[in-house]
């Protein structure tokens, strides 16, 4: 797109552009690699969660949802954080030894509907706390799915209130969502104003983009009001004789085809042809290299340049810039 005239700042406003460098799009191959590359950095010493998360270039959010989807993930990570509050790998494996033997036990009294999680760890082992349960269902997926199905059976009043607890969150979050979209386009359609009222971060906004499609649909729609908002403001400036305006919109308006329009206008530099013309003498001593180089005795080679003199070898170079 052309840049804005001088002559039109101010009167419309600039379009902000990000010129923060974008991740590329996460595949599983480069997920693997990323969450390889935190954990070597997050064991150095002294480095915090944060300082180890900021390196890599991931929020916090992001680790956290790694551990929940990937068990290999959150054995080390899980480790790792344990060990950074200077405990010592004997006080892990001494905490995790019967790990195993404990997951057990707890499926089968948890079957029973009469035992709570809080009962149901404390009848296994006095020291085990509600946090084992959740280091269990991050690590082990066969647990987590066996535990998950007994909750379903045995009690569904829980389900069914974390249901109506996922639907009152859903519908705070898509409150907020509307009152993002009405913000952003009563101010300009400018993304940083509308995150500071509402009082919220861009990432936030990313996430809702990655994981709502609805969202994203109407943040689109407003995108395409953005656009139309523009447009008006120029057609206003070319209706009041702007000649600036005029030639900037005809060049915005003719760069690509639309319904309706046969020819498109792109701006591009004259093409430029060129012609150099070199003299170099070789001496002696570079002309027997060349002779090597190219397998060439002297003879014939001064006979392919057509020169007389084999000792002085006038040599013009030519290039056409095309």
């Amino acid at each position: 797109m052309p840049q804005m005239p001088k002559e039109l700042k101010g009167i419309i406003a600039p379009q902000r552009v990000d010129t923060k460098k974008k991740r590329p799009k996460l595949t599983e191959s480069s997920r693997k690699k990323f969450k390889k590359e935190f954990l070597e950095v997050y064991k150095e010493d002294g480095i915090t969660l944060s300082a180890a998360s900021e390196k890599v270039g991931f929020s916090r959010q992001v680790l956290y949802s790694w551990s929940n989807a990937d068990p290999d993930f959150a054995v080390e990570f899980e480790k790792l954080k344990f060990l950074k509050k200077n405990k010592s790998k004997k006080a892990w494996e001494k905490i995790h030894k019967h790990d195993e033997e404990y997951k057990k036990k707890f499926l089968e009294l948890y079957a029973d509907d009469s035992n709570n999680i809080d009962s149901a760890l404390k009848k296994i082992s006095p020291k085990l706390k509600a946090s084992a349960l959740g280091y269990w269902v991050k690590t082990d997926f066969e647990f987590k799915k066996a535990y998950k199905a007994l909750q379903q059976k045995t009690r569904p009043g829980i389900v069914r209130r974390n249901e109506i607890c996922t639907a009152v969150t859903s519908a705070k979050v898509k409150e907020k969502q509307n009152k993002f979209l009405q913000i952003f386009t009563e101010n300009n359609f400018n993304v940083t104003t509308a995150c500071k009222i509402i009082g919220m971060q861009r990432i936030t906004l990313s996430n809702w983009c990655k994981q709502d499609p609805d969202f994203r649909s109407a943040l689109e729609v407003a995108q395409d009001e953005k656009e139309d908002w523009v447009e008006d403001k120029l057609f206003k400036l070319v209706e009041d004789g702007n000649m600036v305006a005029t030639i900037f919109l005809s060049k915005i308006m003719l760069q690509k085809r639309n319904l309706g329009r046969r020819h498109a206008y792109i701006e591009q530099p004259q093409k430029i042809e060129g012609h150099i013309a070199h003299t170099h003498k070789f001496d002696q001593d570079q002309l027997d290299a060349m002779v090597r180089g190219k397998q060439l005795d002297r003879s014939k080679y001064a006979g392919m340049l057509k020169i007389d003199d084999p000792t002085i070898i006038d040599a013009e170079y030519i290039n056409a810039n095309e």
